[in-house]
């Protein structure tokens, strides 16, 4: 039986114009009166997930900034926060390269875009954004540095980032665009690790979705996990199932499928 349902949002739970499916709120409700625990699982901040969500806050949990910030049923479950040394030096290497920084921390989102198109991006994942010229003067607990290259980053960005910080640092590939940074440890699976433990939910009980590869770890930790039709083919080999696309509320038939027929 499932007690613990767990979802990525962009390219997963939400389509391609950023929606939550129609029957979202009818699903969530039956699940609740079932008494399963839905998850959030995403590289948002937790001020974006609680605008969307704000009629659940005290029935959801939220993990948020890749696992950098958890909150469970309106109360802080976990925080990580990146040194500022680290946070500094991640914001000059990454200019020296041209790459576009966001730094996500408890008092808003701090963001360098370089163009309109950059900002509107950013814009689109994450409220309480602002802009500034030099990021190392952001005064605030940052939990994640989210590093945006605009022609796609899997491919030379992340790989730089990868070989200057990945020795003490979780860099993980969030999207196309995306390559985000946290404390060593911090993932969605670690989070989901802990839900699991505090609310006594076992791996065979636990159901996830995801499309990419910040979903790794999360999938790992759910019997009944689920890649995206549109998923990076990494995560199609993690997912012990496969489903349809973003764009055809895939996430909710399965959840009706295996917890409410």
């Amino acid at each position: 039986m499932i007690k613990l349902i767990a979802t990525d949002m962009d390219g997963t739970l939400l389509d391609d114009n950023k929606q939550l499916p129609k029957n979202f709120d009818n699903i969530v409700k039956r699940l609740f009166n079932k008494n399963i625990r839905f998850v959030i699982s995403s590289g948002r901040s937790y001020c974006t997930l609680k605008k969307q969500f704000s009629e659940y806050l005290d029935d959801m949990t939220f993990i948020c900034d890749n696992g950098a910030y958890v909150v469970d049923k309106g109360k802080l479950l976990s925080v990580s926060v990146l040194p500022k040394d680290t946070v500094k030096e991640a914001v000059r290497f990454c200019d020296k390269l041209g790459l576009t920084v966001l730094l996500c921390g408890k008092n808003g989102t701090w963001h360098n875009s370089r163009n309109d198109s950059q900002h509107q991006e950013i814009a689109s994942y994450y409220v309480n954004q602002v802009k500034m010229e030099d990021l190392t003067l952001v005064d605030d607990d940052i939990f994640k540095i989210a590093v945006f290259e605009e022609s796609g980053i899997e491919n030379d960005g992340y790989c730089k980032l990868e070989e200057r910080f990945g020795e003490n640092f979780n860099v993980q590939l969030s999207g196309k665009y995306w390559t985000d940074i946290m404390n060593k440890g911090v993932t969605k699976g670690t989070a989901l690790r802990t839900i699991e433990n505090r609310i006594g939910v076992r791996y065979e009980e636990t159901m996830a979705f995801g499309d990419y590869l910040n979903d790794v770890d999360m999938l790992n930790n759910s019997y009944y996990s689920f890649a995206m039709s549109n998923a990076h083919e990494s995560i199609k080999k993690v997912a012990n199932f496969m489903t349809g696309s973003n764009n055809d509320n895939s996430v909710m038939k399965e959840i009706e499928k295996h917890c409410l027929a």
